[in-house]
């Protein structure tokens, strides 16, 4: 393996140290909404700072290696791809941060009703990061096309969510107010689904050569 190769090497790994911190901010942000734990959300809002730092290196380390290097083909792909994995991943640990925000309304008084359809939000939305890097890692394109079928599922329970919440007819402000805690709760676990899907469309780009973005 040359200098470049190396370098390369250290990039990807970078990223996936980045991508194992989001994970685990979303997975603290949701674990935080059960327990209702606020030392929980200041993990989330310590971790954000980390995350923020992992984004300016590693972006800066991609402009020094295409500088450098002048790479072609499928390693000039590799270091545009990196940067925009970069920023899906920042964007998640963003949404992590703002699920904590509305998971604070419900740290002296429980949800307003069941999370089933939220945990099983949470518990896809994971499983679609995880994937989505484990993808990324492996260069696997059969696997980052199963992470984007997962996209249905959260969006189908995402309006699920939407329509049960709505059905809470109540006039108090506070019990309203709680409710739409949860409905943007579940549009910020949608959109960090929607980042996972973008990952893998990278990967897809990567391997392949083509850009799926925007595809049906």
């Amino acid at each position: 393996m040359n200098k470049f190769e190396q370098e390369l090497a250290g990039v990807k790994q970078r990223v996936m140290e980045m991508g194992a911190l989001a994970e685990r901010m979303v997975a603290w942000a949701s674990n935080a909404l059960i327990t209702r734990d606020r030392a929980i959300i200041a993990e989330v809002l310590a971790a954000e700072e980390k995350l923020d730092r992992f984004q300016i290196a590693i972006d800066s380390e991609a402009i020094r290696l295409i500088t450098i290097y002048t790479p072609t083909a499928k390693d000039l792909r590799f270091l545009l791809m990196v940067v925009r994995i970069n920023t899906e991943l920042e964007r998640i640990g963003d949404q992590a941060v703002n699920n904590c925000e509305y998971v604070e309304m419900f740290l002296s008084d429980p949800p307003p009703r069941p999370l089933n359809d939220l945990s099983r939000m949470t518990e896809v939305t994971c499983q679609m990061m995880h994937d989505a890097l484990q993808a990324f890692d492996q260069e696997d394109v059969q696997k980052a096309g199963q992470v984007v079928t997962l996209d249905d599922e959260v969006d189908s329970l995402n309006r699920q969510t939407f329509r049960d919440l709505l059905t809470d007819r109540t006039d108090d402000p506070e019990m309203i107010k709680r409710c739409m805690s949860l409905i943007l709760l579940a549009r910020s676990l949608e959109r960090i689904a929607d980042h996972a899907v973008n990952i893998c469309e990278e990967v897809i780009y990567l391997v392949k050569g083509e850009d799926v973005r925007h595809q049906t």
